[in-house]
């Protein structure tokens, strides 16, 4: 079964261009091993991170998207894990997202028509305001 995943990964912010192109050759090659693809591998850019990691305060950010089996998450996650490059890294799947949203919008009705049939909209009573100004006044007088 072939599921969609994005990868997200933390590089150690000492790693040039070269280095950075290494890893995510490196990872993508564990990707075409197990029988999986890649949709896109992209460096976002060195950012602060939001907490000290290992005495590290900046971090390489790296995002891939990929098509492949459970297997082949867990052996991308059991890699991840003992590369001392990485930082932080999380997978998450991402192709249950789609379905969910496509299955949201398909359920609301989107003319006018559609609405008519769901029946008109159920309105809270308006209060009317009371006048207590003249309660007040006759009170106090008293």
């Amino acid at each position: 079964m072939t599921r969609a995943y994005e990868i997200l990964f933390i590089l150690r912010p000492d790693h040039d261009d070269e280095q950075t192109a290494s890893v995510i050759a490196r990872y993508t090659d564990v990707i075409v091993e197990h029988q999986g693809t890649v949709i896109r591998a992209e460096k976002w850019a060195k950012r602060r991170l939001a907490y000290e990691i290992e005495g590290v305060r900046e971090g390489i950010y790296i995002i891939m998207d990929v098509n492949g089996s459970p297997v082949l998450a867990d052996e991308i996650d059991r890699r991840m894990k003992i590369d001392q490059e990485i930082l932080r890294h999380m997978i998450s799947r991402i192709d249950h997202v789609a379905d969910a949203k496509s299955k949201s919008k398909e359920s609301r009705p989107r003319t006018r028509e559609a609405r008519a049939e769901r029946g008109p909209r159920i309105q809270a009573p308006k209060e009317e305001s009371v006048d207590s100004s003249d309660d007040s006044a006759t009170k106090d007088s008293k």
